[in-house]
Protein backbone atom coordinates (compact mmCIF):
# COMPACT_ATOMS: atom_id res chain seq x y z
CA UNK A 1 0.00 0.00 0.00
CA UNK A 2 3.13 2.46 0.92
CA UNK A 3 4.50 1.49 -2.39
CA UNK A 4 0.92 2.51 -4.25
CA UNK A 5 0.52 5.67 -2.94
CA UNK A 6 4.61 6.46 -3.38
CA UNK A 7 4.09 5.54 -6.66
CA UNK A 8 0.55 7.30 -7.19
CA UNK A 9 2.29 10.59 -5.72
CA UNK A 10 5.00 11.04 -8.29
CA UNK A 11 2.65 10.36 -10.94
CA UNK A 12 0.35 13.17 -9.63
CA UNK A 13 3.71 15.77 -9.43
CA UNK A 14 5.41 14.39 -12.52
CA UNK A 15 1.62 14.99 -14.22
CA UNK A 16 1.89 18.67 -13.14
CA UNK A 17 5.27 19.56 -14.03
CA UNK A 18 4.21 17.81 -17.67
CA UNK A 19 1.16 20.30 -17.49
CA UNK A 20 4.10 23.46 -16.97
CA UNK A 21 6.39 21.64 -19.56
CA UNK A 22 3.48 21.74 -22.52
CA UNK A 23 2.51 25.16 -21.33
CA UNK A 24 5.98 26.27 -22.17
CA UNK A 25 6.79 24.26 -25.27
CA UNK A 26 3.69 25.21 -26.77
CA UNK A 27 5.05 28.66 -27.26
CA UNK A 28 8.00 27.10 -28.81
CA UNK A 29 6.32 25.09 -31.35
CA UNK A 30 3.79 27.84 -32.48
CA UNK A 31 7.30 29.76 -33.39
CA UNK A 32 9.03 26.96 -34.99
CA UNK A 33 5.74 26.57 -36.94
CA UNK A 34 5.96 30.17 -37.58
CA UNK A 35 9.66 30.00 -38.84
CA UNK A 36 8.82 26.80 -40.77
CA UNK A 37 5.65 28.73 -42.78
CA UNK A 38 8.18 31.49 -43.24
CA UNK A 39 11.09 30.26 -44.32
CA UNK A 40 8.90 27.68 -46.46
CA UNK A 41 7.94 30.53 -48.34
CA UNK A 42 11.23 32.65 -49.06
CA UNK A 43 12.34 32.87 -52.88
CA UNK A 44 16.10 33.29 -51.94
CA UNK A 45 18.21 30.40 -50.59
CA UNK A 46 20.28 32.46 -48.33
CA UNK A 47 19.30 34.05 -44.84
CA UNK A 48 19.34 37.87 -44.48
CA UNK A 49 19.96 39.87 -40.96
CA UNK A 50 16.74 40.90 -41.87
CA UNK A 51 15.60 37.40 -42.10
CA UNK A 52 17.02 36.23 -38.84
CA UNK A 53 15.91 39.07 -36.92
CA UNK A 54 12.32 38.73 -38.19
CA UNK A 55 12.26 34.88 -37.77
CA UNK A 56 13.77 35.11 -33.89
CA UNK A 57 16.72 33.30 -35.04
CA UNK A 58 20.34 34.23 -33.38
CA UNK A 59 23.22 32.82 -35.25
CA UNK A 60 26.74 31.95 -33.69
CA UNK A 61 30.07 30.39 -34.31
CA UNK A 62 30.62 26.62 -33.74
CA UNK A 63 34.13 25.93 -32.88
CA UNK A 64 35.41 22.37 -34.41
CA UNK A 65 37.41 21.19 -31.85
CA UNK A 66 34.54 21.58 -29.08
CA UNK A 67 35.39 24.72 -27.23
CA UNK A 68 32.48 26.25 -25.69
CA UNK A 69 30.73 29.61 -26.41
CA UNK A 70 29.57 32.45 -24.01
CA UNK A 71 27.12 32.83 -27.16
CA UNK A 72 25.07 29.59 -27.13
CA UNK A 73 24.07 26.76 -24.78
CA UNK A 74 26.47 23.58 -25.89
CA UNK A 75 24.63 20.20 -26.64
CA UNK A 76 27.53 18.12 -28.28
CA UNK A 77 30.63 17.49 -27.85
CA UNK A 78 32.83 16.01 -30.76
CA UNK A 79 34.33 12.10 -29.59
CA UNK A 80 37.22 12.51 -27.82
CA UNK A 81 40.41 11.20 -30.31
CA UNK A 82 40.88 8.70 -27.57
CA UNK A 83 37.94 6.86 -27.61
CA UNK A 84 37.99 6.70 -31.56
CA UNK A 85 38.56 3.23 -32.87
CA UNK A 86 41.25 2.38 -35.04
CA UNK A 87 40.26 3.17 -38.53
CA UNK A 88 41.85 0.57 -40.93
CA UNK A 89 41.95 3.03 -43.83
CA UNK A 90 42.58 0.72 -46.36
CA UNK A 91 39.15 -0.68 -46.26
CA UNK A 92 37.59 2.80 -46.73
CA UNK A 93 36.47 2.84 -50.16
CA UNK A 94 37.40 6.44 -51.34
CA UNK A 95 35.63 7.70 -54.56
CA UNK A 96 37.77 10.17 -57.20
CA UNK A 97 36.61 13.76 -57.37
CA UNK A 98 34.37 15.02 -60.05
CA UNK A 99 33.04 18.24 -60.79
CA UNK A 100 29.41 18.79 -60.18
CA UNK A 101 26.44 19.86 -58.07
CA UNK A 102 24.97 16.57 -56.91
CA UNK A 103 28.23 14.50 -57.43
CA UNK A 104 30.56 16.21 -55.19
CA UNK A 105 27.98 16.20 -51.97
CA UNK A 106 26.78 12.68 -52.74
CA UNK A 107 30.55 11.44 -52.69
CA UNK A 108 31.24 13.27 -49.31
CA UNK A 109 28.05 11.72 -47.81
CA UNK A 110 28.35 8.49 -49.05
CA UNK A 111 32.48 8.22 -47.70
CA UNK A 112 31.07 9.61 -44.18
CA UNK A 113 28.97 6.98 -43.66
CA UNK A 114 31.61 4.25 -44.83
CA UNK A 115 33.48 5.38 -42.51
CA UNK A 116 31.27 6.03 -39.91
CA UNK A 117 30.46 2.11 -40.67
CA UNK A 118 33.85 1.04 -39.82
CA UNK A 119 33.53 2.96 -36.41
CA UNK A 120 30.23 1.42 -35.44
CA UNK A 121 30.67 -1.85 -36.61
CA UNK A 122 34.30 -1.95 -34.27
CA UNK A 123 31.93 -0.67 -31.56
CA UNK A 124 29.69 -3.79 -32.39
CA UNK A 125 32.29 -6.28 -32.36
CA UNK A 126 33.35 -5.26 -28.83
CA UNK A 127 29.83 -5.12 -27.38
CA UNK A 128 30.51 -1.32 -26.51
CA UNK A 129 27.19 0.14 -25.53
CA UNK A 130 26.10 2.48 -28.03
CA UNK A 131 24.41 6.18 -27.29
CA UNK A 132 23.15 6.51 -30.80
CA UNK A 133 20.83 4.39 -33.50
CA UNK A 134 20.91 5.03 -37.00
CA UNK A 135 17.27 5.38 -37.54
CA UNK A 136 14.80 8.16 -38.18
CA UNK A 137 14.39 10.88 -35.91
CA UNK A 138 11.66 12.52 -37.50
CA UNK A 139 8.87 10.09 -38.64
CA UNK A 140 6.31 12.64 -39.42
CA UNK A 141 3.74 11.71 -42.53
CA UNK A 142 4.32 13.66 -44.63
CA UNK A 143 8.07 14.15 -44.30
CA UNK A 144 7.73 17.62 -45.38
CA UNK A 145 10.82 18.90 -43.22
CA UNK A 146 13.03 16.22 -44.55
CA UNK A 147 13.60 17.29 -48.48
CA UNK A 148 12.75 19.29 -51.50
CA UNK A 149 13.46 18.26 -55.13
CA UNK A 150 10.88 19.91 -57.35
CA UNK A 151 11.97 23.05 -59.57
CA UNK A 152 9.54 25.33 -57.92
CA UNK A 153 12.56 24.99 -55.30
CA UNK A 154 15.93 27.22 -55.24
CA UNK A 155 17.23 23.68 -55.43
CA UNK A 156 17.22 20.31 -54.59
CA UNK A 157 18.41 18.94 -51.00
CA UNK A 158 17.71 16.02 -48.69
CA UNK A 159 17.82 15.40 -45.28
CA UNK A 160 20.23 11.87 -44.22
CA UNK A 161 21.55 9.49 -42.38
CA UNK A 162 18.94 10.21 -39.13
CA UNK A 163 20.48 9.20 -36.08
CA UNK A 164 18.58 9.54 -32.55
CA UNK A 165 20.01 8.39 -28.63
CA UNK A 166 18.82 5.28 -27.93
CA UNK A 167 17.42 5.84 -24.27
CA UNK A 168 14.38 8.46 -24.04
CA UNK A 169 16.65 10.22 -21.73
CA UNK A 170 18.73 12.17 -24.30
CA UNK A 171 16.40 14.16 -26.81
CA UNK A 172 19.11 14.77 -29.10
CA UNK A 173 18.85 13.71 -32.75
CA UNK A 174 21.37 14.39 -35.76
CA UNK A 175 21.36 13.85 -39.71
CA UNK A 176 23.39 14.55 -42.48
CA UNK A 177 21.93 16.38 -45.78
CA UNK A 178 22.96 17.30 -49.12
CA UNK A 179 22.18 20.69 -51.19
CA UNK A 180 22.78 20.51 -54.65
CA UNK A 181 24.45 24.21 -54.64
CA UNK A 182 27.39 26.23 -53.97
CA UNK A 183 28.54 26.80 -50.17
CA UNK A 184 28.16 30.00 -48.87
CA UNK A 185 28.74 31.21 -45.40
CA UNK A 186 25.30 32.84 -44.26
CA UNK A 187 22.80 30.57 -43.15
CA UNK A 188 20.73 28.99 -45.95
CA UNK A 189 17.33 28.18 -46.38
CA UNK A 190 17.29 24.49 -46.94
CA UNK A 191 19.57 24.32 -43.19
CA UNK A 192 16.98 25.94 -41.35
CA UNK A 193 13.40 23.78 -42.79
CA UNK A 194 15.43 20.63 -41.80
CA UNK A 195 16.07 21.71 -38.28
CA UNK A 196 12.68 23.23 -37.34
CA UNK A 197 10.95 20.68 -38.93
CA UNK A 198 12.58 17.77 -36.82
CA UNK A 199 12.66 20.08 -33.68
CA UNK A 200 9.05 20.38 -33.86
CA UNK A 201 7.91 16.71 -34.56
CA UNK A 202 10.17 15.80 -31.63
CA UNK A 203 9.32 18.66 -29.08
CA UNK A 204 5.63 17.31 -29.61
CA UNK A 205 6.04 13.39 -28.65
CA UNK A 206 4.97 12.27 -25.37
CA UNK A 207 7.79 10.32 -25.38
CA UNK A 208 10.13 12.87 -24.25
CA UNK A 209 7.58 14.86 -21.76
CA UNK A 210 10.48 15.09 -19.65
CA UNK A 211 12.34 17.76 -22.04
CA UNK A 212 11.87 21.36 -22.71
CA UNK A 213 14.45 21.64 -24.63
CA UNK A 214 15.61 19.46 -28.16
CA UNK A 215 18.62 19.86 -29.78
CA UNK A 216 19.30 19.03 -33.52
CA UNK A 217 22.89 18.73 -35.28
CA UNK A 218 23.58 19.01 -38.54
CA UNK A 219 26.26 17.61 -40.95
CA UNK A 220 25.71 19.70 -43.53
CA UNK A 221 27.84 19.56 -47.07
CA UNK A 222 27.66 21.74 -50.26
CA UNK A 223 29.89 20.30 -52.73
CA UNK A 224 32.78 19.49 -51.70
CA UNK A 225 32.47 21.74 -48.67
CA UNK A 226 30.61 20.25 -45.42
CA UNK A 227 29.87 22.63 -41.92
CA UNK A 228 28.33 21.33 -38.81
CA UNK A 229 25.12 22.89 -37.03
CA UNK A 230 23.55 23.09 -33.78
CA UNK A 231 20.42 24.20 -32.86
CA UNK A 232 18.14 24.40 -30.22
CA UNK A 233 15.50 26.46 -29.04
CA UNK A 234 15.85 28.79 -25.83
CA UNK A 235 12.26 29.75 -25.24
CA UNK A 236 12.83 33.09 -26.93
CA UNK A 237 14.51 32.47 -30.01
CA UNK A 238 16.29 29.89 -32.38
CA UNK A 239 19.49 29.44 -31.82
CA UNK A 240 22.01 28.26 -34.36
CA UNK A 241 26.01 27.77 -34.24
CA UNK A 242 27.59 27.04 -37.58
CA UNK A 243 31.20 25.91 -38.51
CA UNK A 244 33.30 27.40 -40.48
CA UNK A 245 33.34 24.95 -43.83
CA UNK A 246 35.67 21.91 -44.34
CA UNK A 247 37.10 21.05 -47.88
CA UNK A 248 36.63 17.42 -48.79
CA UNK A 249 37.87 18.09 -52.12
CA UNK A 250 40.87 15.64 -51.53
CA UNK A 251 40.73 12.32 -49.71
CA UNK A 252 41.63 14.12 -46.53
CA UNK A 253 41.32 11.27 -43.54
CA UNK A 254 41.64 13.88 -41.06
CA UNK A 255 38.77 15.95 -42.31
CA UNK A 256 36.54 12.68 -42.17
CA UNK A 257 37.79 11.70 -38.84
CA UNK A 258 37.06 15.20 -37.57
CA UNK A 259 33.62 15.05 -38.56
CA UNK A 260 32.68 11.11 -37.35
CA UNK A 261 33.66 12.56 -34.26
CA UNK A 262 31.01 14.82 -34.57
CA UNK A 263 28.42 12.22 -36.26
CA UNK A 264 29.43 10.04 -32.81
CA UNK A 265 29.64 13.42 -30.62
CA UNK A 266 28.71 13.05 -26.90
CA UNK A 267 25.23 14.73 -25.92
CA UNK A 268 25.00 17.28 -23.28
CA UNK A 269 23.31 19.93 -21.75
CA UNK A 270 20.38 20.42 -19.58
CA UNK A 271 17.50 19.76 -22.17
CA UNK A 272 14.33 19.49 -18.76
CA UNK A 273 15.43 23.15 -17.23
CA UNK A 274 12.43 25.48 -17.50
CA UNK A 275 12.24 27.57 -20.43
CA UNK A 276 12.89 31.29 -19.59
CA UNK A 277 9.45 32.43 -20.55
CA UNK A 278 5.61 32.51 -19.55
CA UNK A 279 3.91 29.81 -20.49
CA UNK A 280 0.56 29.70 -22.08
CA UNK A 281 -2.54 28.82 -20.93
CA UNK A 282 -3.25 24.87 -21.79
CA UNK A 283 -6.75 24.40 -23.54
CA UNK A 284 -8.72 21.60 -22.36
CA UNK A 285 -7.52 19.44 -25.04
CA UNK A 286 -4.35 19.00 -24.12
CA UNK A 287 -4.71 18.87 -20.28
CA UNK A 288 -7.05 15.39 -21.46
CA UNK A 289 -3.92 14.59 -23.50
CA UNK A 290 -2.04 14.88 -20.48
CA UNK A 291 -4.26 12.82 -18.58
CA UNK A 292 -4.70 10.26 -21.15
CA UNK A 293 -0.98 9.63 -21.28
CA UNK A 294 -0.15 9.58 -17.62
CA UNK A 295 -3.05 7.51 -16.61
CA UNK A 296 -1.65 4.71 -19.17
CA UNK A 297 1.50 4.99 -17.46
CA UNK A 298 0.24 4.66 -13.85
CA UNK A 299 -1.82 2.08 -15.13
CA UNK A 300 1.50 0.30 -16.56
CA UNK A 301 3.41 0.34 -13.02
CA UNK A 302 0.28 -0.77 -11.17
CA UNK A 303 0.80 -3.96 -13.33
CA UNK A 304 4.36 -4.59 -13.01
CA UNK A 305 3.86 -3.72 -9.64
CA UNK A 306 1.32 -6.61 -9.23
CA UNK A 307 3.39 -8.97 -10.99
CA UNK A 308 6.29 -8.42 -9.00
CA UNK A 309 4.35 -9.22 -5.97
CA UNK A 310 2.84 -12.34 -7.34
CA UNK A 311 6.15 -13.59 -7.99
CA UNK A 312 7.53 -12.69 -4.68
CA UNK A 313 4.66 -14.47 -3.18
CA UNK A 314 5.55 -17.57 -5.65
CA UNK A 315 9.06 -17.68 -4.14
Amino acid sequence: MRMKRSIETLFESSREDARLRVAQTNVVSRHLRRIFTATKALKHSVLTDRDLETLGIKVSELDLEGARSPEHETFYQPLPKSELPEIDWDKVHFSEWHEGRSHEPLRVHYTLDRVFGRVYGAWLCDDKQQTWVPRRCYRANPRTASGEHTPDFPYPWQAVSEMEADSLSVPHCSFQMYHYADPEEPLRRSEVLPIVGFMRWRLNRFDYIKHRTFPVMVISIFRSQARILQAYHDGKYLRISKSKFVDFTENSRENYELFVRWICSIPCGDTQAPLAIKGEPLPRRSCQLIDKGFDYLAREAEALEAYHQRKKVKG
